[in-house]
């Protein structure tokens, strides 16, 4: 996506001409490197949303309003301090970099008048966004840096903010752009002017060579060609508000791919009257993956140490469990010894004695202990074959446990990906930590209500699926009655299912089609098919475990269905 000098300026006209005026209400911070800010301007509420994250740096108007975390991040207050209430003067772009300074008039401690800024970089993993007092001096920053050897700069509060260095030739120096375009020696033009030239992509550089109407592979440009280019460079740094401005989405089928300030080639393209819904559309999907994939990392990694470290104990008890196969041989070895003993002489190292539980009678040589008595020795024997018992025992025992916490283990695991919201999150962190998995337990904010399950509407039957135990334990024991159906794919972890039906019969159509829910809901997602069980709620007990989300039931039948979520049903 061309998050380029030329997108940036005039993303920051935009953003000027829509909220110059406006007053900040409200400061959000949803996500440790993004800020939401609530503006009243021209008699419109806005939202404005100020990422930093690497892979997606954005900053643009917003109809999403996200979940707020419990407690507010310090770069949070800070901004709330100096900014809630403050009247935006102005949103510029800082030289010629992909920076957007927005000023605002604000009141300190004592209520005098100070002007507050708010510098949002929007350069890759370089990206930040900072907060700067009425002398220029840094506030707050959103990612504090002690020093940057590749920016060669400090972010630390206190300290005077300097824009980071460009070593690319900035777009207004027109000799010198001049000067780099007559030493072109050929091959790739647009490569070559987003590699000599501040602020430009390959996207943007690629279309003002072809806006020029030049050659992109010529060995030389002519003085006609190097104005031609210079003033399509021109043309682009200047787009805002003129003929050719034109903020789209490129698309590939239904989804959008790519945003601009116009379009830059023949392909499919959709137009909005704004640059920030362009930016909002085309990075959705990618925020949204990014997100989940961020706030999952840690859970993920919890979940997978845990069942790594089961997995060893599983191996080390059936380890132990192979180390007592001897068991029996060392009953034999006292009962032969108690049947000799005549023959055995008191001080002897060893002797031979028929197998009698051979049926070829086979001889065998059993080991003594000089020092004890033959009575001894048979004692010896028969307390070893007495501790491997009971051993044998206790580690059939520990085995039975550990696989059976595996097996719930797994189903945690395959709930994390189902995660959206806070409160869902909290509840996979607190399943974890019931099972060990987390050693100290955050404490749950009490504000954070419990998830909601996925609500579909079927043929006028409303059915709930279970994203987590703790869902499938809340809609299968304390939300369903007696007589709705309960659903769950067989011998699988799964999302329990119940179809609110109090007892009414359920058609045909509609049973297949929450099955095929079910079973895209289950590990058996990948499966072309899925036997899925379903009963009366009545017929459905917790399990004797006493484990989360695990349940025996009878009475059942089943169906057999493709995995299909049924986006289309879904209740919004």
């Amino acid at each position: 996506m061309p998050n380029d000098y030329i997108t940036v300026k005039a993303l920051a006209a935009e953003l000027s001409d829509l909220l110059a005026g406006g007053k900040i209400n409200k400061i959000y911070m949803p996500e440790k490197d993004e800020v939401t800010l609530a503006i009243r301007a021209k008699g419109e509420n806005r939202l404005l949303c100020i990422s930093t994250n690497p892979q997606n740096p954005r900053m643009h108007i917003t109809n999403v309003r996200k979940e707020n975390p419990p407690v507010a991040p310090g770069f949070c207050m800070y901004l709330r301090k100096y900014f809630t209430g403050a009247t935006i003067i102005s949103v510029d772009m800082a030289g010629e970099d992909r920076i957007v300074v927005m000023k605002a008039l604000s009141r300190n401690e004592m209520h005098d008048e100070i002007t507050v800024t708010l510098v949002a970089e929007m350069m890759g993993r370089y990206s930040n966004l900072i907060a700067l007092d009425g002398k220029g001096n840094i506030g707050a920053a959103i990612k504090q840096v002690p020093f940057d050897t590749a920016t060669k700069r400090c972010l630390l509060p206190g300290i005077k903010y300097s824009a980071p260095p460009q070593s690319k030739l900035p777009p207004s120096d027109k000799t010198a752009l001049t000067a780099a375009l007559r030493a072109y020696n050929g091959s790739d033009l647009g490569a070559f002017i987003a590699g000599a030239f501040a602020g430009y992509s390959k996207q943007t550089a690629a279309f003002a060579v072809r806006l020029a109407g030049v050659e992109n592979n010529k060995a030389q440009l002519s003085e006609q060609e190097i104005s031609a280019v210079l003033q399509a460079l021109d043309r682009l740094g200047n787009i805002y508000g003129s003929p050719l401005y034109s903020p789209c989405c490129k698309k590939s089928g239904d989804a959008y791919t790519d945003y601009f300030v116009c379009p830059y080639d023949d392909g499919e393209y959709e137009k909005f009257p704004l640059l920030s819904e362009c930016i909002e559309r085309a990075t959705a999907a990618k925020e949204k993956s990014e997100r989940h994939r961020e706030h999952t990392r840690e859970l993920n990694r919890y979940y997978k140490n845990f069942i790594a470290r089961e997995e060893k104990k599983l191996a080390k008890s059936r380890a132990r469990l192979k180390e007592c196969e001897d068991a029996q041989y060392f009953k034999k070895c006292g009962d032969l010894i108690t049947i000799n003993l005549y023959a055995i002489k008191r001080g002897a190292s060893s002797f031979d004695a028929t197998d009698i539980y051979d049926p070829d009678g086979a001889q065998v040589t059993i080991t003594l202990d000089p020092a004890l008595s033959p009575q001894q020795n048979a004692q010896a024997y028969y307390k070893k074959y007495a501790k491997l018992k009971r051993t044998v025992n206790a580690v059939n025992e520990q085995i039975e446990e550990t696989l059976q916490t595996l097996d719930h283990a797994r189903g945690i695991g395959a709930a994390i990906e189902l995660c959206s919201t806070a409160a869902e999150f909290a509840e996979i962190e607190s399943e974890l930590a019931s099972l060990g998995a987390i050693r100290k337990k955050s404490v749950r904010d009490k504000r954070l209500r419990p998830a909601s399950p996925l609500e579909y509407a079927v043929d006028g039957f409303t059915v709930l699926v279970g994203k987590n135990n703790l869902q499938n334990e809340r809609i299968t024991f304390k939300t369903a009655r007696g007589g709705d159906i309960w659903m769950h794919a067989k011998d699988a972890h799964g999302s329990h299912l119940v179809i609110l039906c109090d007892g009414a019969d359920v058609p045909q159509n509609t049973l297949l089609t929450c099955a095929e829910i079910a079973a895209f809901y289950s590990q058996t997602v990948e499966a072309d098919k899925v036997t899925i069980d379903f009963t009366r709620r009545k017929r459905v007990k917790r399990h004797p475990s006493g484990k989360l989300g695990l349940v025996t039931y009878t009475e059942y039948s089943s169906l057999i269905v493709k995995p299909n979520a049924h986006e289309e049903l879904l209740k919004k």
